[in-house]
């Protein structure tokens, strides 16, 4: 999880592994649709768009490779 320096981000569960991918509708992009990642965090598992509507717009998701 990324969030704009200054941001308190106490109460935000930290962004754990990618489990999988889910194909979401999005008139913006390019076909119509788009590939999210999902993610663990708080035991559960969520979309970006999930997440960000329950801990705030301003969080973003950032995938990587575990060292």
């Amino acid at each position: 999880m990324t969030a704009p320096s200054g941001t308190e981000t106490a109460r935000v569960p930290g962004g754990g592994p990618v489990v999988g991918w889910v194909l979401v509708a999005d008139e913006g992009a390019v076909g119509g649709t788009r590939v999210d990642p999902v993610f663990l965090a708080a035991g559960r598992a969520w979309t970006p768009d999930q997440f960000r509507k329950e801990h705030g717009q301003h969080l973003g998701v950032v995938v990587g490779r575990a060292a």
